[in-house]
C-alpha cells in the first residue's frame, strides 16, 4: 500500500489484491467495455461475500471483519455457464496481502462512503464528488501498470507493457502452482471447467527448475534397465564414484572406457 498514496488508488489496489487470490476475471469485479447485460458473467455484489470467524458468519458492518478466519465468495453467473459456485479463502495473517483483509476493506469502504449501499451494490462501486461511480477496467489497468513501473523491471523481471488485467487471473493460477497447490484445487479456486488453466503455467519461470541440478547428484550409482535385458549391450550401466571405475553389465571393469563410453568424473 506504500505505492498507493491516495484513497482512490488504494481502493483500486485492494480490488486487485482481492481478485488475485481468487484468480478472477476482470469482468467479475470491474465494469468493462461491454455492458453487463450482454455477458454471462455478472459483476459481484456485496451480497456475494460472506466472512466467518470461528464458524460464525460476521455482518459486513462488524468491526472485526478484517480479522475473520475466511472469506467466501459465491459466483452466481460465470462465462462458462457455471452457476452459484462458492469459493473459500482463508486469512494469510498479513495486513495487506490477504484475501480477507482486501475484501473486508473494500466492502466496508463501500458501506461507509456510498449512499444507500446495500446487498445488490456492485463490488466496484465508489463515491466521488457527489456521484456514485464504478471502477472500470481501463482505470484499474492503468493503476496496475503504474505499480509495476514503480517496482521496476529489475526487481520484477518484466515491464508494465507485459501486464494487463488478465495477469491477475493468470498470476493467481501461477502463484498457487508455484506454492505447491494441487491442480484440482487451482481449478476449483479459478472456477475452470477443465485443465485449461495450465495454459497460464509458463515454462520460462525460473522457479520450475530450482533445485533440479542438485537432485541430479543425489544418486551416484544408477542402472540402464534396457541393458540389463540385453546381454549384447556392452555399454556401462554403473559408475562407482569411490574409485572412479566404470563397469559393464556383467560387473567387469571396462578396459578402455574412453573409447567405449565417456566416463564422467564426479
Amino acid at each position: 500500500m506504500k505505492l498507493s498514496s491516495t484513497e482512490f488508488q488504494q481502493s483500486q489496489t485492494w480490488l486487485l489484491i482481492g481478485a488475485l487470490y481468487f484468480a478472477m476475471r476482470s469482468c467479475e469485479y470491474l465494469r468493462t467495455v461491454s455492458s453487463e447485460e450482454s455477458k454471462r458473467t455478472k459483476i459481484l455484489r456485496l451480497k456475494n461475500f460472506k466472512f466467518k470467524k470461528r464458524g460464525r458468519v460476521l455482518k459486513h458492518s462488524s468491526k472485526g471483519l478484517k480479522n475473520a478466519d475466511l472469506v467466501m465468495i459465491t459466483f452466481e453467473f460465470q462465462k462458462n455457464n457455471m452457476r452459484n459456485r462458492t469459493v473459500h479463502m482463508f486469512s494469510t495473517g498479513d495486513t495487506v496481502l490477504c484475501p480477507v483483509v482486501a475484501w473486508a476493506t473494500t466492502i466496508q469502504r463501500i458501506l461507509i462512503s456510498v449512499p444507500k449501499a446495500k446487498g445488490d451494490t456492485k463490488i466496484c462501486t465508489y463515491y466521488d464528488s457527489g456521484t456514485v461511480r464504478e471502477f472500470d477496467s481501463n482505470m484499474v489497468r492503468v493503476r496496475l501498470r503504474a505499480i509495476v513501473a514503480l517496482v521496476g523491471e529489475e526487481i520484477l523481471g518484466f515491464t508494465k507493457e507485459d501486464v494487463g488485467l488478465h495477469s491477475i487471473r493468470s498470476g493467481g493460477a501461477m502463484s498457487m502452482f508455484l506454492g505447491g497447490v494441487s491442480e484440482i484445487i487451482i481449478q476449483r479456486v479459478g472456477r475452470w471447467k477443465s485443465t485449461a488453466f495450465l495454459e497460464y503455467i509458463r515454462e520460462q519461470v525460473e522457479n520450475f527448475t530450482y533445485g533440479v541440478s542438485s537432485k541430479m547428484l543425489e544418486n551416484e550409482t544408477f542402472y540402464n534397465l534396457s541393458c540389463l535385458t540385453d546381454k549384447n549391450c556392452e555399454y556401462t550401466t554403473t559408475i562407482d564414484t569411490d574409485d572412479n571405475t566404470t563397469y559393464d553389465v556383467d560387473g567387469e571393469p571396462l578396459r578402455n572406457p574412453d573409447t567405449e563410453l565417456v566416463n564422467i568424473d564426479l
